[in-house]
């Protein structure tokens, strides 16, 4: 179902309406310094306004009209100036470049083969060299029943990312969300070279 469907269904399990306890982790442990930050598939914004919340100058992008109007809402509520944009990653032109710290949950599990690479490349294009980027994906270890996020295995993302970046840790962990058996991911957490 694409995304604009499974917002005005409401149909959205991976929106938890707060920031994410694996880019909290990390931010806070590495740690990572405010710096210019874009949030890539950002969804309603919840990650963007915490990465801002914590001195960051974060930008947030999404193709979903719908999620960026409630992220949109949500910076209002939160007396924040994050900016958002409705953009697909790929197609358009990213305001602010370059970016010092890249960010996604649950963007790079979407694509396979040559498309990883691809979006790897995207990603090292917007980012400063020696620019950091952190991407959330499903995990393939995981077995389930039912439906879930995407799943990568740990060969596919070090297959599409190592031509660009240097990879500074490759965890298995859970999404932060709601349900009371979180689905499996992979933290990564990548250097541009």
């Amino acid at each position: 179902m694409p995304f604009q469907k499974r917002y005005k269904s409401g149909n959205t399990p991976w929106e938890i309406h707060r920031a994410d306890h694996n880019l909290i982790n990390i931010v806070r442990h590495t740690p990572i310094q405010p710096c210019k930050a874009l949030d890539i598939g950002c969804g309603s914004g919840d990650n963007v306004i915490w990465l801002q919340q914590q001195g960051f100058e974060a930008v947030g992008i999404d193709k979903t009209e719908i999620a960026i109007n409630q992220a949109r809402e949500k910076t209002r509520k939160a007396k924040s100036d994050c900016l958002f944009y409705e953009l697909d990653f790929f197609g358009n032109h990213l305001p602010g470049l370059p970016y010092d710290f890249a960010f996604d949950r649950g963007c790079l599990h979407h694509f396979r083969d040559g498309k990883l690479v691809q979006f790897a490349e995207k990603v090292a294009e917007i980012l400063k060299n020696g620019g950091l980027w952190l991407t959330l994906t499903g995990n393939v270890d995981e077995t389930r029943k039912g439906p879930g996020p995407p799943q990568l295995s740990a060969r596919q993302i070090v297959n599409a990312v190592e031509p660009c970046f240097e990879i500074l840790s490759l965890i298995a962990n859970r999404f932060d969300t709601d349900q009371e058996i979180p689905p499996k991911n992979w933290v990564c957490l990548m250097r541009k070279k």
